[in-house]
């Protein structure tokens, strides 16, 4: 057990990775107090360059984790191809390129874990894009990129992590043109190309980042949201009076128990 069982145990899940590992899912109920109140907002774009890129300048690299393993991927690829199916030279062959595929997912995960994390620690009000990301995927030549950043999954682990800890998560819509739009005056580039990392405002003449200046206008857009009550993610929750903690809420706990079929 890599960590201990807390709250009222209800249903449990078995199940066996490719690699041979088995998992064992634990669903139970606990109580989960609010993060301290940090009085701060960050808006956040979502991008391939950088992962993340807040409204305070922050930026979080995108590690790329299916392109770092690829050469590795490609050769036990290519090595299984050429086994038999069925002999214990093509299963053994088989194993190894399941570990690969592993590594990528778990490296993945463990980033957007802790990037999620700190976002939700350090600040009361998060906003981001409302990305269509299925259809973004549909482009073939960023495709590839765009499933390897998982947006999608890191919005859901955003959104859960609020939930529990007292914080909002904001979506701005999809079509608002954040990174066209001027953060000082307000004017909109309609110009503006994929490939401009930087550019001149031609009506208050300030140079802009790209992905900071969306950044800046997503918080901007999602105040405004806030203020009038549409968060589209806002959840209610009922509140402890006595300790100000949250009412029960169910939490998934993987358990490894063993490794190896």
């Amino acid at each position: 057990m890599h960590r201990e069982v807390k709250g009222e145990i209800g249903k449990m899940c078995i199940t066996k990775t490719p690699t041979g590992k088995y998992y064992v899912s634990i669903f139970t109920e606990q109580r989960i107090e609010d993060l301290p109140k940090t009085n701060k907002q960050v808006g956040i774009d979502l991008g391939l360059k950088v992962f993340v890129i807040t409204s305070d300048n922050k930026k979080f690299k995108n590690n790329r984790y299916t392109k770092k393993y690829a050469k590795q991927l490609k050769k036990a690829q290519q090595h299984l191809s050429r086994k038999q199916k069925g002999s214990n030279g093509f299963e053994k062959q088989k194993l190894k390129v399941a570990k690969i595929h592993e590594k990528i997912a778990s490296c993945r995960l463990d980033t957007l874990h802790k990037v999620s994390h700190q976002l939700v620690n350090e600040n009361d009000l998060i906003v981001c894009e409302d990305l269509n990301v299925k259809g973004m995927i549909k482009n073939h030549k960023l495709s590839k990129h765009i499933a390897d950043a998982s947006w999608g999954n890191f919005v859901t682990l955003l959104q859960y992590k609020c939930d529990w800890y007292g914080k909002e998560l904001v979506k701005v819509n999809r079509f608002y043109p954040s990174s066209k739009t001027c953060g000082d005056c307000g004017w909109i580039n309609q110009e503006l190309k994929l490939s401009d990392r930087e550019w001149t405002c031609n009506s208050c003449g300030v140079v802009h980042d790209r992905d900071v200046n969306a950044s800046v206008n997503i918080l901007k857009e999602g105040l405004k949201i806030h203020r009038q009550g549409l968060s589209i993610t806002k959840v209610e929750r009922k509140s402890d009076v006595s300790n100000n903690a949250h009412s029960a809420k169910p939490e998934a706990q993987p358990i490894a128990f063993g490794v190896g079929g």
